[in-house]
């Protein structure tokens, strides 16, 4: 009677030669002893690595490129490749926010949602059916859909509260953020939804600001690193001028939300231009717009691959 063996496959990035990670797969059938003796000098050789990983905590950041974004202790094995930022979760307050996870591949998605607040500490939140949770998992067949939410008891037995969250899953994923605003709910007096992307270092997107309908625009912005990250936001006029800019920094796993009138002065009349907003390090970005100070709408964003000069 044979042994069925094991075999350990590590994986590296091809242009870096990084590690990413390791999979131990089954090898198929050793013969009498030979797969047991395998098996053993594998659980010796992942023992003996293991402690010699803990004992130069220095090479760490070699090996593991600890520069990267941060993830969720969950979500730190290679099989979680694929993470999202949502930028902005509000309840309370009449506030409530669903997160749809839309997976339109072929193989089944599993991770998790991991939440922190806008200092950057791990926060628990009411979600729908789970109580207060600090993150929460999932699997999501091919050609499905799941959301995680804020418990709608939640929407107005306090004050706002607002949180953010890391999206980490095994496959691609549609990640959509709804919140709405609702104080005499189910009476809804606004909604605005927006995809939630992977971390990018620029965004651009047009703006309206002030005139006759009273727009205004802003933005929630997450820093999912280990490390601060500065925050430039420049508006161009619609001849392409600079109209002006400023800058936020943001400390490990902080959040903040503003209008552009609270950090800069527009006229009256109708502005009309763009934004960009350029990082030190790659952040999540969600764009909220304003109409007369009740409608809330959101914009289409895009990624250059460069700051505008």
């Amino acid at each position: 009677m044979g042994y069925r063996g094991l075999r350990l496959n590590w994986k590296f990035n091809n242009k870096t030669r990084k590690l990413l990670g390791f999979r131990i797969e089954r090898a198929g059938e050793f013969p009498n002893n030979r797969g047991m003796k395998a098996s053993r000098t594998l659980a010796f050789f992942l023992l003996s690595s293991a402690i010699a990983l803990a004992q130069e905590p220095a090479s760490l950041s070699s090996v593991f490129n600890s520069d990267a974004p941060i993830e969720p202790l969950a979500a730190s094995s290679a099989s979680l490749a694929f993470q999202y930022v949502v930028a902005h979760f509000p309840y309370g307050g009449g506030w409530s926010t669903q997160v749809m996870l839309a997976n339109s591949g072929s193989q089944t998605a599993s991770g998790n949602i991991t939440f922190f607040n806008e200092a950057g500490a791990s926060t628990s939140v009411p979600l729908s059916g789970k109580g207060l949770a600090s993150s929460d998992q999932f699997s999501v067949s091919p050609n499905d859909v799941t959301t995680v939410g804020a418990e709608s008891s939640a929407r107005n037995s306090g004050g706002l509260q607002v949180a953010w969250g890391i999206v980490a899953s095994s496959q691609p994923l549609n990640v959509f953020s709804l919140f709405d605003f609702g104080p005499n709910f189910p009476a809804i007096s606004g909604a605005v939804g927006a995809q939630s992307t992977t971390a990018q270092k620029v965004f651009q997107f047009p703006v309206l600001i002030n005139g006759e309908q009273g727009y205004n625009a802003g933005m929630a912005i997450a820093n999912p690193n280990s490390s601060t990250t500065d925050v430039t936001i420049t508006v161009y006029n619609s001849s392409g001028s600079k109209q002006g800019s400023f800058q936020e920094t943001l400390q490990a796993n902080n959040q903040t939300i503003f209008t552009l009138t609270q950090k800069m002065s527009f006229s009256s009349s109708l502005f009309t231009g763009s934004v960009a907003v350029c990082a030190t390090q790659p952040i999540g970005l969600v764009t909220v717009g304003f109409e007369g100070g009740q409608a809330f709408f959101t914009t289409s964003v895009a990624n250059p691959s460069s700051c505008p000069q």
